[in-house]
């Protein structure tokens, strides 16, 4: 993504937020399949970013079922901004010839940029709104705005305050109110054109419900002139009901008190239901039910610290629900191939997901300074002081000395030195995550699980590696590997490469008779499996392969 596209939506350039920097091919190569995600804070990830976020998790487990295929998931979200953003990247898509656009946005209609609530605000008409966008696609529209700010004699950027408090302008939108209808209809606008747009172009999209914390956060902003309907007297009746366990009735209350909390970075309810009605209006738009999979775990279906950090930014367990609900949809809409050459469950992502304790503290971190920043002002929240390596990193990486990629590089020496090969493990891991067209860290990846004898996983890795840039030390590792892991169909693939670079070598072509020899004794193995004198031949040919 073009590290300049947000200023494009934001009015004060100082706001503007930056992305991921994903690579894909301009054109789409074989056994590709290719997605973009679509969304906001959440959507990113924040607090933890990189990895943590949902569409990671799905690269991940994608990854290790299918390694004989290729996942493109091009997370396009910027912190701070909201359907507008959506739809003008949206028109971009069709000609990067996705197989699926992945969507969650909604909780920022107010106070994301060009919100009808924001600071970043250019208008309430959505036809004006999207028409000045269109226009600031080109730079010298933008050096006009930026002139005509200067010249406005607004003061420097308060860059002090917390993004969210610089950019919320109208800090009391009461419920029905003018300003609270114009956010519901300018996201209702939006996301139907972004879906409509798509179903146009027979594009799939999975478009998922919003989740919000309703039982652990206290409103932001409860208005009291009308006692009754307040939100905090919502949210007090609520916290009443849950204590006696009446759980239905706190969770209407709960959601009462959201709905009337003024301080609007919390999307109302109408946003679920413009959201599910846009997926039943247009032919192959898709809901994403994550608000299901959060209330099954939360207590009593209740949304709250189970599954959330603050206001609506998910945990490490709810960017895993996450992923889960998206991996579940692509799978029944055929978006995935048929048949994965492993199989991993949820459970089994959570323990083998490459989240780094630096990942894990950064998060905890932010979230930390967060709430004691405007609107939450904890006060009573301590400053966090690393005792571990781990936090120190974290730490320095909260106070923007150093970038993630160093952080990794210092984690994987301070591991290395340890002699912790399980915790390098989960750093290389993680840093294919972030740069897989790295072949390098691919190659690295599949040394330690070769040393660890963990041959599908070293195969995994080292293959990447070869598809990313072929040579003779790949194919022979891989060949290796695969005689050892007794696949020797695959093995040929390898044998056949290192016959085209050297076709007269004598020892290649003795090995690739040998691999013929042992492809006929597999397929003979599986016709009569009880042949007792099949098996021995199979056994001795690999020994005797292995040995040369």
């Amino acid at each position: 993504m073009n590290r300049y596209v947000s200023e494009r939506y934001f009015t004060d350039g100082a706001n503007a937020t930056i992305g991921n920097f994903e690579l894909f091919k301009i054109r789409k190569a074989k056994n590709t399949i290719r997605l973009f995600v679509l969304g906001e804070s959440t959507t990113i990830g924040y607090p933890y970013m990189h990895n943590g976020s949902f569409h990671r998790w799905l690269s991940y487990r994608l990854a290790q079922m299918y390694p004989d295929w290729n996942f493109e998931i091009i997370n396009l979200s910027l912190t701070a901004v909201n359907s507008y953003t959506v739809l003008d990247l949206a028109k971009e898509l069709p000609n990067y010839e996705p197989d699926g656009i992945l969507i969650y946005s909604g909780h920022n209609e107010y106070y994301g940029a060009l919100g009808v609530g924001s600071t970043s605000k250019l208008g309430n008409s959505p036809w004006l709104i999207q028409t000045l966008i269109g226009l600031k696609h080109l730079r010298v529209v933008q050096l006009i705005f930026n002139t005509m700010r200067g010249l406005s004699g607004k003061g420097k950027t308060d860059t002090s305050q917390t993004l969210m408090e610089r950019m919320a302008a109208d800090q009391h939108i009461p419920y029905g109110s003018e300003k609270f209808n114009n956010g519901i209809a300018q996201f209702k606008t939006n996301i139907n054109e972004v879906c409509r747009l798509f179903s146009v172009k027979e594009i799939p999209v999975f478009i998922s419900n919003l989740v919000s914390n309703e039982k652990d956060l206290q409103p932001l902003n409860s208005y009291m002139k009308e006692a009754e309907t307040s939100a905090k007297s919502y949210y007090d009746k609520g916290a009443a009901a849950y204590r006696i366990s009446d759980t239905l009735a706190a969770k209407r209350l709960f959601i009462k008190a959201a709905a009337h909390d003024q301080l609007r970075f919390r999307a109302p309810e109408q946003m679920n239901e413009i959201i599910s009605n846009a997926a039943s209006r247009y032919a192959g738009v898709y809901l994403v039910d994550t608000r299901k999979i959060f209330e099954e775990h939360s207590q009593g279906h209740i949304l709250g610290n189970e599954t959330i950090l603050e206001h609506v930014h998910p945990n490490l367990l709810g960017y895993s629900l996450m992923s889960e609900v998206f991996f579940s949809a692509l799978k029944i809409h055929h978006i995935l191939p048929a048949d994965p050459q492993f199989q991993m469950s949820l459970r089994q992502l959570q323990d083998q997901m490459p989240l780094t304790a630096v990942d894990s503290l950064f998060g905890t971190y932010s979230v930390v300074e967060l709430k004691k920043a405007w609107p939450f002002q904890e006060t009573t929240i301590k400053h966090p002081i690393p005792n571990t390596f781990e936090g120190e990193i974290a730490m320095a990486m909260i106070k923007k000395r150093l970038p993630w990629n160093e952080a990794m590089d210092r984690l994987m020496n301070f591991y290395e030195h340890k002699k912790d090969q399980k915790h390098e493990l989960k750093v290389a891991e993680a840093v294919v995550l972030e740069y897989p067209q790295d072949a390098g860290f691919c190659a690295a990846a599949g040394k330690l699980y070769a040393l660890q004898s963990n041959l599908n996983k070293a195969i995994n890795y080292f293959h990447r590696a070869f598809v990313l840039e072929p040579s003779m030390d790949l194919a022979r590792v891989l060949f290796a590997l695969e005689i050892k892991n007794r696949q020797p169909e695959k093995a040929e693939n390898y044998i056949n490469y290192a016959l085209t670079v050297n076709p007269d070598n004598q020892i290649l072509l003795n090995a690739q008779a040998i691999v013929k020899q042992l492809i006929h004794l597999e397929q003979a193995r599986r016709t009569a499996p009880a042949d007792s004198e099949i098996s021995k031949q199979l056994n001795d040919t690999y020994a005797s392969l292995q040995q040369n």
